[in-house]
């Protein structure tokens, strides 16, 4: 892996980081909305940087895909917030927003595709 890849990771990374952060204090609930937000955005974005790049963009994939999205997208804590919902006896809350987050998900990942293909 050359040093600018490791540059670009790191810098995706920093930015997808701040960005969840961000939008972890923007977006306030009783539901987890900011993480449902960043993981519809961040399956579009990985998906569309992945259609759109060609296969040779090694330091585009770097920056936006392993840096960008794999900081700023949540998968671990979308995880946890449907398990403390369940804990908390919010079990019709927890399933729909597991099924919900899914389904969006991978529609938001198909309208990656349809965009840039």
């Amino acid at each position: 892996m050359s040093l600018l890849v490791v540059i670009s990771v790191g810098l995706g990374g920093a930015a997808g980081a701040l960005l969840r952060a961000l939008t972890g204090r923007w977006i306030q609930s009783g539901f987890p909305w900011a993480t449902f937000t960043v993981n519809v955005l961040g399956s579009f974005i990985l998906t569309a940087s992945y259609a759109g790049l060609p296969m040779e963009s090694e330091i585009a994939r770097a920056l936006i895909g392993t840096g960008f999205c794999g900081a700023f997208t949540t998968f671990s804590t979308f995880i946890l917030d449907t398990v403390i919902l369940a804990r908390s006896g919010f079990w019709k809350r927890a399933l729909l927003y597991l099924g919900g987050t899914l389904f969006v998900c991978c529609l938001a990942s198909l309208g990656g595709f349809y965009l840039m293909s």
